[in-house]
This record gives C-alpha cells, structure tokens and sequence, in this order.
C-alpha cells in the first residue's frame, strides 16, 4: 500500500490548529498555510485506492479512499485554504479565529477524503460546530448569524444521520455495510439523507442561513466559509447518489434562477455574493443529479471553478469593506479610479461567474448545459440558462455600482489595513487560474472523473455566440430594471414566512405542553386529597384490633400513619403496579 494513502490530509490541517494559538501570528499563518501545500502536494501525488481499515461498533472503517473526485476536490479545497490563509493574515484575523477556520477547513478535507458514512458523519458535523464558533467569534449580527446556522445545521445534520441508520438497517449490518458504493438505500434512507444534504447545500426553502451567515463575520471568515459547507454537500450528494438523481437535478436549476434573481435585489455586496453560492451550487447539484459521466465531470468541473472565482470575489469585497468600513454598493462611489488592481480581478472574477467566454466558469457551465442537453432535460437547460442571464445582470449591477457609479472616494488606506499590492500578491493569481482554467481547459479536464469517456467543445461557435447573447440580455436587464432594484431592498425571502411560523409554532407546542401538565397536576392533587380522605381516622380502628405490645403511646400509632398525599398516591400506584404485573 503506498504511504500516502496511510495519511488523512486533515490531520495535517488539525496539527496546524493545534500549534497556531502557541505562536506568533506571522509563523502562525505560514504554518497552517505549510500545512494546506502540503494537502495540495498530496492530493497530486497519492495514487487511486482505499488506505487503512479500522472497525468500529462491527463496522469497517476507511479512513482514506481516494478516486478521481476525491483528488479533485481535495485539490482545490487545499489550494485554496492556502490563498485563504494569506488573505486572513493580511486582513488582520487574529490567531483563535485562525485555529477555527484551520478546523472548518479540515473537517470538509476529512469529510472527502474518507470512504465511508460514519466517518463522513464525524467531519460532517465538525464542519458545522467550528463554522458556528467562527460566527461567534465576531460580535453584533454574526452572533445571532451564528445560531441561525447552527439550528439549521443540526437539524439537516440529524436528517443525515436518521437516513443513514434507516439505510444501515435496510442493507443489514454487514461490515461493509456503510462503505460508499452504490448509493443510499430508496426510500425512507434516502429522503433523511437528502434532507440534510439539502441544508447543506442551501436549497430553496431551507437555505436562509446562507446569506444571513456569510454576510456577517469578519471577511476573512468569509472567505474561508464560502468554500467549504455547500461544496461538501455537493460531494455528499454525488456519494448518496452516485447514477444521478433527477429531482436533486431540477432543484439545482430552480436553485440557479432563484439565487441570482435574489442576488440581483441585494443592495449589501456580501449578500450578493452569498445568494450566488447558492445559484452556483444549483448548476453542480444539476450536474451530479443529472448523472452520468458528463453530468459528474460538469458537477464537478464547476465546483472546482466556483471555489476559485466565488473565493476570490469574497476577497475582493472584503478588500473594500476594510477600506471605506461599507457594505453597501450604492455607498462607494467609483472605486474603479482609486482601485485598478481590485477592478481588474473583479472583472475576471464577474465574467467567470456569469459563464463568459475564455473564463473557466464559461467551461464548466458548458459541460452541465451539455450533460442537460444529451439528458433531454430540455426544462432544465433552460433553467439553468434563465439562472446565467440573472447571475450577469446581478454582476453588472456590482460592478456598476461599485467601481463606476458616483464620484471617486478620497478616503486613504485606513491605518492597519494592508496595501493593494499586498494584495494583489494574492488577487491577481487567483484571477489568472480564472482566465488559464478557461483558455487552457484542457488541463482542466484532465482532472476530471472519467476524463476519457466523454466529448465537449465548449468554443463551438454557436456556443460561445449563444453565452455572449445572454451576457448581453443581462446587462441590458440590470439596466432597464435599474429603478425597481433601488425599491427592492434585498426582497423578501422565505425566511419572513417560516421564522414566524417556527416562532409561534414553538410557542404553540410550549403553550400545550405547559397546558397539559398543569391539568395532570391538578389531576393528581384531586387523586392525592381522595386518597388522604381515605386514610384520615383510621387510627382508631386499627389500634382496637392491633395486639397491646403494638399499640404504643398515645399518637405514635398516629404519626405511623399519617401518611401525606403524595406518599399515598406512590402507594397507590405501586399497588396498581403489582396488580397488573400478576395479572400477566
């Protein structure tokens, strides 16, 4: 068996937890950053396998098992951990927020590293405990952020579990029983498993905790927490999964005009940009439900490409809020006069995300729509088509607002925050993997499962002159619909509807509770005074027939007996308790 495959790549992350709160913040960043090249050097080095074996509760065990999937998501999980590690030194992140955002980081590398559901199960519910720590480590709104998220969490987390353990007794408790291998068990196993895979992944009507959580806390933290949950939850998906799923395929498409048609209606830049997680996570969960080689690769192929432009996106708004301490895109002024280097990674990074030619998302999005297309999903292609002229109208309103709109700021470089070029040290490579993933696509499907088995040529003309079309349509929306979007504010999402009902529907359930138990207590008072009526004056009676040597003094037979109500009421159950015992 290679070394390699002996060695979860998280422990190297954890390690790094472990010894960043004992040093300096300077080595203390270029530790956990040593660590996450190390993850990305061995995500290009270990071979396809499974590594060691381990039993637990009668079940094996696989701590590591790598496929093409795993080398790729682990890939840009690491690689982009590193850049993220830079970016938390440079904005000023302290060391604790650091050890935190080093755990979330190796929970999603352990939880698609590993070969089975219980130990996916551990990183799973990992993830969610440091990513709530992380919201609580900042103060104000990122602190109710923060409990939002968790109750979210733990309530897909436990639809995980009671899916898996109805999958666990579906199959029969083999010791390979929770092995990844065909996928969940129908039914029963599968809806808990796809409910929680569902709040993961932010799909409609379970996803309010994404841009109410990612908007919040320091920037670094969300950059870190933009990469990570929803694209485990994509990955879990396609393991749950594994020949597709086409109601997880369809949720995804309504998911990518959802998303971008709410991101369009934000005012506040970091909300903008949590909603399009959620429409871009509609095009992976399109991909890997549509199944399928193709489907898998094009799933996949935007995943990888999402953590890159979406991460840097993040980056870049936090670049700004740093600089002028605003959030809102009407609030700037022109930035693209004061901020060139900011303007020209946006530029890269919006057109990536809106699916434009010689960009990666472009190459990506291509393998999805094609994977619809040979499917016959013919509704979804155009879902997925309406979501990509929503994401660029949404984009040309940030970019309008943000770097052209209004007078430039002549605010400076705040103390403590670091220089452009600083930076741009970090920006500008990540926007150049934007621009060669997209150009030199073939290194990218290189690293993509089952590379040999299909055929796309995402710049056929009429592709290329479709995607631009469609770019066009949706910069002239954001221009036409200019005066509305002002009204908007941010809409209204389902969070106004189920946050009332949760509200007065736990006061409901609380009220009947309180109800019922008042009334049992009153019940067993009436049982208890009928009782003490039962035994009072019967001291007399039973002195007459009690030898002399048992009588006692005068009110010690008395006080035997006085036996207080709730006393009698114990008696009285034991008693009922014994005579139905004998009974059977």
């Amino acid at each position: 068996m290679n070394g390699l495959l002996q060695l979860p790549p998280a422990l190297l992350v954890l390690a790094a937890a472990a010894l960043v709160p004992l040093l300096s913040r300077r080595v203390g960043s270029a530790v956990a950053g040593g660590s996450l090249a190390l993850v990305v050097a061995w995500a290009l080095a270990v071979p396809a396998g499974v590594g060691p074996t381990t039993t637990f509760l009668g079940f094996e065990l696989r701590v590591v098992r790598v496929d093409a999937v795993t080398r790729l998501v682990t890939l840009v999980f690491g690689g982009f951990g590193l850049a993220a590690v830079g970016y938390a030194h440079l904005s000023g992140m302290g060391r604790i927020r650091l050890t935190c955002a080093l755990v979330y980081a190796a929970a999603a590398l352990w939880t698609v590293t590993v070969g089975d559901w219980l130990s996916l199960i551990v990183g799973w519910e990992l993830l969610a405990v440091s990513a709530t720590l992380l919201l609580w480590l900042d103060r104000g709104p990122a602190v109710r952020a923060g409990y939002r998220y968790a109750l979210a969490h733990a309530i897909g987390g436990t639809a995980l579990l009671v899916g898996l353990a109805i999958h666990t007794s579906s199959v029969g408790p083999a010791p390979d029983a929770l092995w990844f291998g065909d996928g969940i068990a129908p039914g029963l196993a599968a809806a808990g498993v796809g409910i929680g895979i569902a709040v993961n992944a932010a799909v409609i009507g379970v996803h309010a905790w994404l841009p109410d959580s990612y908007a919040r806390p320091h920037v670094a933290s969300s950059v870190f927490l933009c990469a990570y949950t929803t694209k485990v939850a994509v990955y879990t998906a396609h393991r749950a999964f594994p020949d597709g799923n086409l109601l997880l395929a369809y949720a995804g498409g309504a998911m990518a005009v959802y998303g971008a048609g709410y991101a369009l209606a934000q005012s506040d830049m970091r909300r903008l940009l949590a909603y399009h997680i959620q429409a871009q996570v509609g095009y992976m969960l399109a991909g890997v439900g549509i199944g399928g080689a193709l489907g898998v690769a094009g799933g996949f192929a935007h995943l990888f490409n999402n953590v890159l432009y979406k991460g840097l996106l993040f980056m870049l708004a936090g670049i700004v809020l740093l600089r002028l301490k605003e959030e809102r895109l009407d609030h700037f002024g022109a930035l693209g006069a004061t901020m060139p280097v900011v303007l020209a990674a946006f530029t890269v990074a919006a057109l990536s995300i809106a699916g434009m030619p010689g960009t990666n998302g472009f190459v990506s999005k291509e393998l999805v729509f094609a994977a619809a297309d040979d499917a016959g999903a013919r509704p979804l292609y155009w879902l997925l088509l309406a979501g990509s002229v929503g994401t660029a109208a949404s984009f040309a309103k940030f970019g309008y607002y943000a770097f052209l709109d209004g007078e430039p700021p002549d605010r400076g470089i705040p103390e403590g925050v670091a220089s452009g070029r600083a930076y741009a040290a970090l920006t500008l490579p990540l926007a150049g993997c934007c621009l060669l993933f997209g150009l030199r696509y073939d290194l990218l499907f290189a690293l993509l499962p089952a590379a040999g088995t299909w055929s796309v040529d995402p710049y056929a003309t009429g592709t290329v002159l479709e995607k631009l079309a469609l770019g066009a349509v949706g910069a002239v929306a954001f221009l036409v619909s200019k005066p509305l979007l002002k009204r908007l504010e941010g809409g209204t999402d389902v969070d106004a509807l189920h946050d009332p009902l949760a509200l007065y529907g736990t006061r409901a359930v609380s009220g009947a509770l309180a109800w019922g138990f008042e009334r049992a207590d009153r019940l067993a008072a009436v049982v208890a005074a009928r009782v003490e009526g039962l035994t009072r004056g019967a001291e007399a009676p039973i002195r007459t027939v009690l030898p002399v040597w048992l009588r006692g003094e005068d009110g010690e037979l008395s006080a035997t007996l006085a036996i207080g109500p709730s006393v009698a009421l114990v008696l009285a159950v034991l008693a009922a308790s014994l005579l139905v015992a004998l009974a059977v």
